[in-house]
């Protein structure tokens, strides 16, 4: 029986001739929630990519229960890992419906209509998201958090056990962040779905994970929980910025403010 473990062993990947990861091991925590922080060029994205297996290593290997991604067909692949790449993009004027349908695609055969079951999966996926009433509305017309809520219904549709997210929350004001970030906890809390994603806020991150990878320089430096990761010390390591860690009156996690020198 398939576990879903899905693990990173000595991967090196890069654009071209430039290598970005070198040697990274990362196993992924199953049915939790899991944040890659680390600064602008660190290698998060290229992390993501390769383990969506959008990227090829040039050593090293990305396994799924143990076999090599490479080796898995795409659409047995597109059942356990799903990606909301960081900036999804939709042919211009098509109905928020029709694109959650897309989601269905690893479960169709060729020039079929969807079936009963996808029926059922787009619209569990669009009700979890609260986007019922854009069923019929075209993509153009939605605002940037909107938008967002759509695609990661697409991803939901799909159904798959493991998500990845770049960045889901860029560029969208932070009520929609915290909404967002919610319904993903929710996602997690109820269907066990294990979430892998690039954040740049780390209070959020602390906040939100219940494990945090931090890269610098295309090599993983510290993993572990909130808790052990959100430290001066480490936030120094991996910013290289000053700051102070308290805990959040909220949720209790690590809160880091910055110790700015213009005051």
């Amino acid at each position: 029986m398939s576990e879903n473990i899905l693990r990173a062993e000595q991967i090196h990947a890069g654009y071209s001739d430039k290598e970005i990861l070198h040697g990274v091991d990362i196993t992924i925590p199953q049915n939790k929630i899991s944040v890659i922080l680390g600064s602008n060029g660190s290698g998060k994205s290229t992390m993501l990519k390769t383990f969506c297996r959008l990227l090829c290593p040039a050593e090293g290997q990305v396994t799924l229960d143990g076999k090599n991604i490479s080796s898995i067909n795409s659409k047995t692949l597109a059942k356990t890992i799903g990606l909301l790449p960081q900036n999804s993009i939709a042919p211009e004027g098509i109905k928020v419906a029709d694109l959650v349908a897309r989601g269905r695609f690893p479960y169709r055969k060729f020039m079929t209509p969807l079936s009963k079951h996808d029926y059922e999966a787009i619209s569990e996926a669009m009700c979890f998201m609260g986007i019922n009433d854009l069923a019929d509305a075209s993509i153009d017309e939605l605002s940037g958090g909107q938008r967002q809520r759509v695609f990661i219904a697409l991803s939901l549709a799909q159904q798959t056990d493991i998500l990845f997210l770049d960045e889901p929350t860029t560029f969208l004001d932070i009520a929609y962040q915290v909404e967002i970030l919610d319904l993903l906890k929710e996602l997690n809390q109820k269907r066990g779905t294990t979430i892998v994603m690039v954040l740049h806020d780390i209070n959020l991150s602390s906040r939100y994970a219940d494990y945090i990878f931090a890269m610098k320089k295309g090599k993983l430096i510290c993993q572990g929980t909130p808790a052990e990761i959100i430290t001066s010390e480490n936030i120094k390591e991996i910013y290289g910025l000053d700051s102070i860690v308290i805990e959040d009156p909220i949720s209790c996690s690590p809160f880091i403010i910055p110790d700015s020198r213009c005051y």
